[in-house]
């Protein structure tokens, strides 16, 4: 496998040999960070990398081990990055023969540009006529002008601006681009490179690399055992949206500006809710979808309107809880609005719920806001048409469309309020931490910010709101999920695959002839981690930065009453060994 590195002020390409096959993902993406980046330098500078990696097993047909990396150092919380989201991009660049793209320094501002990646190699192509389009618009225009028969990773509106809540949008299996790598800012590190989008030639229907007939027989083995998980038929069946009533009857739900831990109208935007109303309203609506060749997990939907047309895809759990629940959206429609504007102008939904929390907050108090604001500009919780609208001036470029798109951290600060939901500058997901506790740890400790991917608990059988074995947990669950990341896996395998490693560890040894040893998932997760820590401390966070928002620790949650009662001395004491 390759490692090719584009310098895009010369317009250079070279290429070299990645030397460990097993090194991939997020691993890549992170060593790759701490080598080529210097720690202090500004994430939306010149000097910032922005690379894109797959993992070790895309390529070869294994369920959901296309995923695509995307690291570099974050605008938001000023540490390294990694995101991830899946569609064909993955794949692609592994069947090229290419483990990971590294983009260094910056176009020129008067010439954006595309990146064509094939069989013969890599190209530029003017990006000017597509500067300022919409996700949609752009595959759609991309794909007539150059061919159905590529992956497009691409920026919408807010990339271009640099927003710092800006994500990257990556086609799926049908070519349409509704697979967000949206955490940390990165699409606005791609704005600030001018590169509009990355086109890389996807392979043949039933592609797969060459590998011995025993290899393939342990993939066939592990695909087998993912696809009747119980679980895994729960996901197939209602998506992501399923965690919506677990997350309820716990008491945990994120609702107005994480005030509340139960939403009243939790069972309208639930999972079984959403399939329903996508089997009723039939035309382009399907409750189940794989977002890229040879998923057996299909977690992913189509959710349509009541004439059968695209409302949004996929309608998932994190958004339901950040732009529903959590703003008292009482539909899923009101719900998909939003999420459509987000993938249009290609912003992160958690980051953007977030933000709109805080605003219906502001609009709220009772103080007045800070200059130049006014409370008759915000939206109201509840009122799914504002949101909408101050979404949508993202993509014009308003200033108080410009407020939102930074994120929470900003727009809580610019309105005064005191109640901002992040940790090191990026937006918690839909797990409140004062119920999901050991969740709450990963938000606190992870390298990553706060993010549920990095480390979510809520599946384990415990109970949640004991903070006993709270940082145990979130250490194993860190571990593990990142452990995946570098295999370009999606997590989901996990709830069949958790444990049943030598599953795992069996296709690995017959791919690449090795004997690696079960223990050796939990030490690729471990070198992730500290790798990703050492970056952090070098630039410039340390221990201070891990640290949740005062009012979860004072705050009581209703109706359980719990409050964030891990010490810090406890988290301080997580990444110790």
């Amino acid at each position: 496998m390759k490692l090719m590195i584009v310098d895009l002020a010369t317009k250079t390409i070279s290429t070299q040999t990645v030397e460990d096959p097993l090194i991939g993902g997020r691993l890549l993406t992170s060593r790759l960070t701490h080598q080529l980046i210097d720690p202090k330098t500004d994430p939306l500078g010149a000097s910032n990398v922005l690379i894109f990696a797959t993992g070790p097993l895309a390529g070869y047909r294994v369920s959901t081990a296309g995923r695509l990396s995307v690291g570099g150092k974050s605008p938001l919380t000023n540490g390294i990055k990694e995101s991830n989201a899946g569609g064909m991009a993955g794949d692609s660049l592994a069947v090229l023969g290419y483990r990971a793209i590294v983009f260094k320094n910056a176009l020129p501002e008067d010439q954006p540009s595309l990146f064509i990646l094939d069989e013969q190699g890599g190209r530029f192509a003017s990006a000017q006529k597509y500067w300022g389009m919409g996700n949609e618009a752009l595959a759609q225009h991309l794909h007539e002008d150059f061919g159905n028969n590529y992956a497009i990773v691409s920026i919408g509106p807010a990339g271009e601006q640099q927003l710092r809540a800006a994500g990257l949008a990556v086609t799926d299996a049908n070519n349409q681009p509704f697979r967000i790598a949206a955490r940390g800012g990165m699409g606005a590190v791609m704005g600030s490179k001018r590169l509009k989008a990355v086109l890389i030639r996807r392979p043949e229907k039933n592609f797969q690399i060459p590998i011995s007939k025993e290899a393939r027989q342990a993939i066939a083995a592990f695909n087998k055992h993912v696809a009747v998980s119980p679980r895994i038929q729960v996901l197939r069946e209602y998506g992501t949206a399923s965690t919506v009533m677990l997350v309820q009857k716990l008491g945990g739900m994120v609702v107005r500006n994480f005030s509340r831990g139960e939403f009243e109208y939790a069972e309208n935007i639930s999972g079984e809710k959403l399939t329903e109303l996508i089997r009723s309203r039939g035309g382009v609506g399907t409750p189940t979808e794989f977002c890229m060749a040879g998923c057996v997990i299909q977690c992913s939907n189509v959710f349509p309107d009541n004439e059968g047309k695209l409302s949004a895809a996929p309608v998932e759990f994190e958004t339901i809880g950040l732009c529903g629940a959590n703003l008292e959206f009482r539909t899923l429609d009101e719900i998909a609005r939003i999420n459509r504007l987000c993938n249009d102008l290609g912003l992160d939904t958690i980051e953007i719920g977030a933000a709109l929390g805080v605003m219906m907050e502001a609009a709220e108090c009772e103080d007045d806001l800070p200059e130049p604001y006014r409370k008759d500009q915000l939206p109201r919780f509840g009122d799914a048409v504002r949101a909408a609208e101050l979404v949508a001036e993202i993509g014009n470029g308003t200033p108080l469309g410009k407020l939102l798109g930074n994120g929470v951290v900003a727009t809580g600060k610019a309105l005064g309020v005191k109640r901002i939901p992040a940790v090191k500058g990026q937006a918690m997901s839909a797990y409140d931490p004062r119920v999901i506790k050991g969740t709450g740890v990963t938000y606190v400790t992870s390298p990553q910010g706060a993010d549920h991917t990095a480390g979510l608990t809520v599946f384990a059988p415990v109970d949640h709101k004991d903070k006993t074995n709270a940082v145990a947990l979130s250490r194993g669950a860190q571990i593990q999920r990142a452990a995946y990341d570098a295999l370009g896996l999606c997590v989901f395998n996990l709830s069949a695959t958790a444990q049943r490693p030598d599953l795992l560890i069996q296709m690995l040894n017959l791919i690449y002839n090795k004997k690696l040893p079960e223990s050796w998932l939990g030490e690729l997760g471990l070198e992730v981690i500290k790798t990703e820590i050492t970056f952090n401390r070098n630039a410039g966070l340390s221990t201070k930065d891990d640290r949740i928002p005062a009012y979860f620790k004072e705050e009581p949650l209703p109706p359980t009453n719990c409050v964030f009662d891990i010490s810090d001395e406890e988290l301080d004491q997580i990444w110790s060994t």
